[in-house]
């Protein structure tokens, strides 16, 4: 017995091919981007969040243009942070992901498949997977 057409799902999936994945590129590029993030974003990290640091003064309340430009110019220091901070993380995240999808399924023979839920795993994972801290820090 087949199943109900209800169940098919939406007719926009119907006609979807199997997506494959090379692991032994998926390692690759996992240990690529380690090292980008290490060797090309973690290194120059610190000098971009010392200089983002810097408070500036208060200005004159009459002074109201001024004022306002501070606080959107504050307001986007922060955002400009967290979106720093955050790239690292992510990225760092990422590889971390690509690298045990790759360690899961690189001895695999060539008719295996990493299944939906396992790449969703290790990608859930990496949330807490920090990368190392800048050296020189």
């Amino acid at each position: 017995m087949g199943r109900p057409a209800e169940d098919s799902g939406p007719a926009w999936l119907g006609g979807y091919a199997q997506i494959e994945a090379d692991i032994g590129r998926m390692e690759e590029f996992a240990a690529r981007l380690r090292a980008e993030v290490v060797d090309n974003y973690a290194a120059h990290l610190p000098h971009v969040t010392d200089d983002m640091a810097i408070d500036l003064p208060e200005p004159p309340e009459e002074f109201e243009e001024l004022t306002n430009f501070l606080q959107t110019h504050r307001a986007s220091q922060f955002n400009t942070a967290d979106l720093v901070y955050f790239y690292q993380e992510a990225t760092w995240g990422l590889a971390t992901a690509a690298a045990e999808v790759s360690s899961m399924y690189g001895t695999a023979d060539a008719f295996a498949a990493a299944r939906a839920i396992d790449v969703e795993s290790a990608l859930d994972g990496t949330a807490a997977a920090a990368p190392p801290p800048p050296q020189g820090s």
